[in-house]
């Protein structure tokens, strides 16, 4: 089978297409004919060995694809079931082995980009771990037209919060205003922060959603009202700065981290944040943008463009 191999670390020439063996699915396991790979930050971050993996490796932790066999023990699936994926290594790959355990069964009616949840379980998490979002709150989100990003303003719009949305050109900050913002900053040419207490008649936000990291962290704390929340999950501009504790006293505000894997790495809070998941995307009020999709040959290319954010949404794999 054709796969993606990274055999050292370094920048997106290190993904290299190669033939590999067939898998086999082992105890618990279950092999799945991919239909597309998720592409994400980690993936870089993996690559680059900010976490090292032993090597080589086929990258990729989250996947769409059909069940074609079953290994030992495995319960409560079978062979043709549509399954996504998250957490599981090895999805650049035309077939490949994933835990039964990390295996979310698909409705049959979804587009490929609705089945590779990753994005849209970030979503979840953020929103609802580390406030009560209601009516009365007010949201910053940055890199807004990204995947996540566009996910967590209709999130946040669906529980009523007012939702200020930043991007780095025109282009990201009409997708923004098409997710449902009720704000929008260009933060490449606007200090943000002065312009959320502009719209906040000084104010400031509840909440600021940060994946953006070096070019926005101390932005996005002083954007906060007071006792409002920094949630810091991506670094897409680079390690975020260090904050002394005193920039938080002062408004009594605080800096909290996200990582999704975090949060299902038990698999029954894996498949219960899955369902509400699925919920949202049957019932309409949660939309996914169609994903660019790229060859298992491109996958190099993918990743230069997901780093040097070429590209809005979701990035994708077919192989």
């Amino acid at each position: 089978m054709k796969q993606v191999l990274v055999s050292h670390n370094g920048g997106p020439e290190q993904l290299a297409v190669t033939e590999g063996p067939s898998s086999q699915p082992s105890k618990g396991e279950v092999l799945v004919q991919v239909e597309a790979a998720g592409i994400n930050y980690v993936d870089i971050a993996q690559r680059e060995g900010l976490f090292e993996l032993p090597k080589p490796y086929v990258p990729g932790v989250e996947g769409v694809g059909t069940i074609t066999a079953l290994g030992e023990g495995v319960a409560g699936l079978k062979r043709g079931d549509r399954i996504g994926w998250v957490d599981a290594l090895g999805s650049y790959a035309e077939f490949a082995t994933v835990p039964a355990a990390r295996a979310i069964v698909l409705p049959r009616s979804f587009a490929i980009e609705q089945g590779l949840l990753l994005q849209a379980m970030t979503a979840q998490y953020l929103v609802h771990e580390y406030r009560d979002i209601t009516a009365k709150d007010i949201a910053l989100v940055h890199a807004a037209a990204g995947g996540v990003g566009q996910l967590l303003i209709q999130w946040l719009k669906h529980l009523g919060a007012t939702v200020i949305a930043t991007a780095s050109s025109e282009e990201k900050l009409q997708i923004a205003r098409d997710r449902g913002a009720d704000e929008v900053i260009n933060y490449r040419t606007t200090d943000f922060a002065d312009r959320v207490h502009d719209i906040t008649q000084g104010r400031g936000v509840d909440i600021a959603y940060d994946s953006v990291g070096k070019a926005t962290l101390l932005g996005s704390v002083a954007s906060l009202a007071r006792g409002g929340t920094v949630v810091s999950f991506g670094a897409s501009s680079g390690a975020p700065p260090a904050i002394e504790p005193h920039i938080l006293m002062a408004k009594s505000v605080r800096l909290a981290g996200g990582a999704l894997f975090a949060y299902i790495a038990d698999p029954h809070e894996l498949q219960r944040r899955a369902k509400i998941v699925i919920d949202a995307l049957e019932a309409g009020w949660l939309k996914v943008a169609p994903a660019s999709q790229y060859t298992l040959s491109d996958a190099a290319r993918a990743h230069a463009d997901l780093e040097g954010r070429a590209k809005h949404g979701k990035l994708v794999l077919i192989p």
